[in-house]
């Protein structure tokens, strides 16, 4: 993590800010208020999760530090090794969770989406998920290539 990076972290989380954030590369704030639905989704999509694959660990706008800032999955699934891994951390990661979602506001476009879906598979993603307004769930692989279904979690909702 850049001094720059670091510092503008610390800034921001002594703001306090009442909304999701990320930064881009530049160290600039993007900052987006979330809806019922989006919130709806993030909810039922971790409790899903939580039924279906136990053994994951689910949570919700995790900070990862990518080559275009710090961007935050509104979920991410981890494995036990990956927990490991970054427990007693400083918060914000280096190493995304192997399942990164993004659940999709009516403000975000597909493109922002495919934009973004490389910055979390550039630093240890395995899958990332997006789930559209509609609640339908699209995986993808490295290289933004669509799957037909998760194949880390096989009996993942193909719709939320």
């Amino acid at each position: 993590m850049t001094t720059q990076l670091a510092d503008t972290l610390r800034l921001v989380e002594q703001l306090n800010l009442p909304f999701p954030w990320e930064t881009n590369a530049q160290g600039q704030i993007i900052m987006t208020p979330v809806n019922f639905g989006h919130s709806r989704y993030v909810g039922h999509l971790i409790r899903r999760i939580a039924a279906i694959a136990p053994q994951w660990e689910s949570g919700s706008e995790l900070g990862v530090i990518t080559s275009d800032g710090v961007k935050a999955p509104d979920v991410y699934l981890a494995s036990a090794a990956y927990v490991s891994r970054h427990e007693g951390g400083l918060g914000y990661v280096a190493e995304a969770p192997e399942v990164c979602v993004e659940v999709m506001s009516p403000s975000n476009t597909w493109q922002e989406m495919h934009s973004k879906m490389p910055l979390y598979f550039e630093v240890g993603a395995q899958e990332v998920w997006i789930v559209d307004t509609g609640g339908k769930v699209a995986f993808f692989a490295p290289g933004n290539t669509p799957l037909e279904h998760s194949r880390l979690i096989p009996d993942a909702p193909t719709q939320i």
